[in-house]
């Protein structure tokens, strides 16, 4: 976390029924932030400098994670796909949308959320499906703001 406005902006995103879930929270937390590290080691991670010049290049498929709250208070990066992620693991397995569009186009998933820990999980899921070329935006639409790229309303 880069902030106490962050970590609790996460928090919030949760939706937890109770502060009892803490216990449950944390540990995942946890978890995630250490698959954004894996990713970012492996080179599965995009920087905002390096989103923008891929957007140019026309071989590569945004994918939205974040739902529609999110991206209605937030705005979305031109040219995505909204896919929630609850909904991922069903358009990764062959016959889904994005499985599909991987293997049709050869062309990469770039996932992206909020702050890049659910793209990060989504890298491991799309690897796990055969499609080796997926990646996601380091930080998230955090960071996107942060380094000014364009975003529209959802």
């Amino acid at each position: 976390m880069n902030s106490l406005d962050e970590y609790v902006a996460i928090m919030n995103n949760l939706k937890l029924p109770n502060p009892k879930m803490m216990d449950v929270a944390v540990p995942a937390n946890l978890k995630v932030g250490l698959k954004q590290d894996r990713q970012e080691l492996s080179g599965f991670a995009v920087a905002c400098d390096d989103l923008a010049s891929l957007m140019r290049e026309g071989e590569n498929v945004l994918i939205d994670l974040r739902d529609r709250s999110e991206r209605e208070r937030h705005g979305v990066i031109p040219g995505s796909v909204h896919v929630p992620y609850p909904d991922l693991s069903d358009q990764l397995a062959p016959g889904g949308l994005l499985f599909e569009l991987g293997r049709a186009t050869g062309k990469r998933l770039v996932f992206y959320c909020a702050f890049g820990e659910r793209s990060a999980m989504a890298v491991e899921t799309a690897r796990d499906a055969g499609l080796s070329g997926a990646c996601h935006l380091k930080g998230g639409v955090n960071a996107w703001k942060q380094a000014h790229g364009p975003l529209i309303p959802a």
